[in-house]
């Protein structure tokens, strides 16, 4: 079996070193640099275990383009291809649990974890299944945010390696995301009927700060007639959600409620939506009520690795708003458990230090007048 990493670049020189020791694991690297000009290409050329490197520019710009044309640099006795970018690496025995359970005539996708962010302390956050591991039978479609497509007739049959396979994303935030929105309207304009899309140019308005154009587009996208599709039930939960979390930020806690309220109707097993009602209800004083919407997230949320779920909500994020609801409860001693518990994934947050510091001086005063 043969195992191909393939991936585009552009000034990904201080990526260079680390990218390649992690990915030779495999049996060929390849890449298509698309206009370095800090050194990344000459690097490349020079390091023996790249099998292939090829500059090209792609005019205009477009991510399934370059995708496509690095995927052809793969050599022809490729069995298993993984695409990767630079600020990504894997975690150490990856190629291995190919070779172990891939199955050349039985699989074609492979879908494993993948840690989008990392907390201040290193841990995972914003955790879902990726699926960028594929045999010769796919390609890429869309100008950003480009995803694998089955060619035509081909029916995906997946293996799930699970945590097995972990891929940690390590974001260069030096690098401006200017271009993405004018990619977003041109794969709106050329899929005008796909509510993915259309979300994804919501989220892009809100990364720009821009709430008011985020909340028209995902209050469209939930008009949309493919919104009901079994396929697109997360662009669905993901609305209601954005939506909600709008209005949070507009104090606009009605509309919160409501579209909280639907999305539990659609799934109660996600923790987001009562940890959102649990944050409006501190802030307007009905501690019990938010007690009682964490207890429900706890009780009934579990994780799913997708892209619904939010960088704290398996952290300190629930810990966080419980001991808020706890400490103005009067619950002293649970209060404190819960700030320990949130202290553990946050340990240099100065207001969860100042909430523990008071915590005790509640408990001390409690104790002194006993």
């Amino acid at each position: 079996m043969k195992i191909c990493v393939y991936a585009i670049c552009k000034n990904e020189l201080k990526f260079v070193d680390k990218w390649l020791e992690n990915m030779s694991e495999a049996d060929y690297i390849c890449v298509l640099d698309t206009g370095s000009t800090d050194g990344t290409y000459e690097k490349l050329k020079e390091d023996s275990r790249v099998t292939k490197v090829k500059q090209k520019e792609i005019k205009p710009w477009r991510f399934d383009v370059a995708r496509n044309e690095s995927m052809k640099l793969c050599p022809k006795d490729t069995d298993v291809y993984v695409c990767t970018d630079f600020d990504e690496l894997f975690e150490k025995g990856w190629a291995e649990q190919i070779r172990k359970h891939w199955k050349v005539d039985e699989y074609n996708r492979g879908f494993y974890t993948y840690a989008w962010s990392h907390s201040d302390i290193g841990e995972p956050q914003d955790v879902f299944k990726y699926d960028k591991i594929h045999t010769k039978d796919f390609h890429w479609i869309f100008p950003v945010h480009e995803v694998l497509q089955p060619n035509d007739g081909i029916a995906q049959i997946g293996l799930d390696f699970g945590t097995n396979i972990y891929l940690h994303h390590y974001q260069d935030r030096t690098k401006e995301r200017k271009y993405y929105f004018d990619l977003l309207e041109l794969s709106c304009k050329e899929n005008p009927e796909d509510s993915h899309t259309r979300m994804l140019l919501a989220r892009e308005y809100i990364l720009q700060g821009n709430l008011e154009a985020a909340l028209k587009e995902f209050l469209e996208v939930l008009k949309m007639p493919d919104v009901d599709k079994p396929n697109k039930r997360l662009v669905l939960l993901y609305s209601l959600l954005h939506v909600a979390e709008i209005y949070a930020d507009l104090k606009n806690y009605d509309e919160v409620i409501w579209y909280c309220q639907e999305f539990i109707k659609e799934d109660y097993t996600y923790r987001e939506p009562y940890l959102l009602l649990a944050d409006i209800y501190n802030d307007m004083e009905m501690y019990t009520l938010a007690e009682a919407m964490i207890k429900c997230a706890l009780e009934y949320g579990k994780q799913h690795y997708d892209w619904i779920e939010e960088a704290k909500t398996f952290l300190d994020r629930p810990y966080d708003a419980l001991s808020v609801a706890e400490f103005k409860l009067g619950k002293f001693e649970e209060a404190k458990q819960n700030m320990s518990k949130a202290l553990k994934h946050n340990p240099k947050d100065v207001r969860l230090l100042q909430n523990y510091v008071a915590c005790l001086e509640k408990l001390l005063s409690k104790e002194i007048k006993k």
